[in-house]
């Protein structure tokens, strides 16, 4: 049996995915290079996920990161330790191919206590707005409704708005087209909506994704060049969806109103890649930084100098010249975190955004 009919047997053996997702998801999704799997003393497969690869914006620069998905143990073997070795494998795994950070989004409440214990803290949030079935959206612009297709041009603007977005968890033209047909298996909704341009005719300026959850549609995202573009994809919607109540997934930095929701976890897994980004990024930022990393001490166990747009390592810095002494986990929650937690450590930091992770 292959790597990948095994791990679509423990997948469905763990989901209550219908057969006509799991049959996507291997086909569209799946790639050998990025499934990892552990076997028992007798040599059975008996826990596997699969380690993506995806890019950060990051203070300006894409970095890389990877994302956990599927992370499944078969029932009879629960229980036993697995799981947390092959976390644990994967996380060496991210660090060994150059990632600077590893990702997730827990599938239940419970399993935010369950990744903490490998370093991941809860780095992602959203900004939860809900709209009343009245809510019409109203906009100041003159916009136009575009066919939602997964062509170039679709792909072009959907990158453009991505790449706008600061410490956004970004998407590749493969990742997009299965974004897509992720939606359709669903029966979800995605719109494009245009602005005329008298020269070359509508030009693509926003978007949304949304599935119907009971009483109520589910925007997972909207992108688009402004607030008010953005609020023409809601209003599209509203069309397509009328008396039904909204839940919007924001972003974590909207100014509107709305509750600030965990979304998912980071885990940095490579201290010197972050902190030589953060350093390029501040040329005139100066620091000193001792990190201790029980699980990967000799990669990230050190102590990085930050100065003149510099990061060097300097071991020997006595504990007097330190600007902090901290965990990795303590290391991401500074780094990803709001800035005004930021002016208060006197250290950058940047919200982080994930989103349309096909979970």
């Amino acid at each position: 049996m292959s790597k990948r009919d095994i791990m679509m047997k423990i997948w469905q053996e763990s989901f209550s995915d219908p057969r006509s997702y799991v049959a996507m998801y291997f086909d569209r999704v799946y790639r050998d290079d990025e499934a990892l799997t552990l076997a028992d003393a007798q040599g059975d497969t008996v826990s596997s996920l699969f380690l993506q690869h995806y890019s950060l914006t990051f203070h300006g620069t894409p970095q890389p990161v990877s994302y956990v998905a599927g992370a499944a143990t078969r029932r009879s073997q629960r229980g036993k330790g697995y799981m947390s070795r092959l976390i644990t494998e994967a996380l060496k795994a991210s660090a060994a191919r150059g990632d600077m950070m590893c990702t997730l989004i827990p599938s239940s409440e419970h399993l935010y206590f369950f990744y903490a214990r490998f370093g991941f803290e809860t780095l992602f949030y959203t900004k939860e707005q809900r709209f009343t079935s009245l809510h019409t959206f109203p906009v100041s612009g003159e916009y136009v409704s575009l066919p939602g297709r997964p062509d170039d041009e679709v792909w072009s603007a959907f990158d453009r708005f991505q790449r706008s977005r600061r410490c956004y968890v970004c998407h590749t033209r493969r990742q997009f087209d299965n974004i897509l047909a992720d939606l359709e298996a669903e029966g979800g909704i995605f719109v494009v909506t245009g602005a005329d341009d008298p020269d070359t005719g509508p030009r693509i300026v926003s978007m949304a994704w949304a599935v119907r959850r009971d009483d109520l549609l589910l925007v997972t995202d909207v992108m688009g060049e402004d607030e008010d573009a953005r609020t023409a994809s809601l209003r599209e919607l509203r069309r397509l969806c009328p008396g039904v109540p909204f839940l919007l997934y924001g972003r974590p930095t909207d100014s509107i109103g709305g509750r600030l929701m965990p979304r998912g976890m980071g885990r940095v897994v490579n201290a010197g890649m972050a902190l030589s980004a953060l350093a390029a990024a501040y040329p005139g930022f100066s620091s000193s930084v001792r990190v201790t990393d029980h699980l990967m001490p000799e990669l990230n166990s050190h102590t990085y100098v930050l100065r003149d747009g510099v990061m060097t390592v300097d071991d020997t810095l006595p504990a007097e010249k330190l600007g902090f002494d901290v965990t990795i986990e303590v290391l991401g929650a500074m780094l990803f975190s709001s800035p005004v937690v930021g002016d208060i450590l006197r250290f950058p930091s940047e919200r982080p955004m994930i989103s349309l992770m096909l979970d």
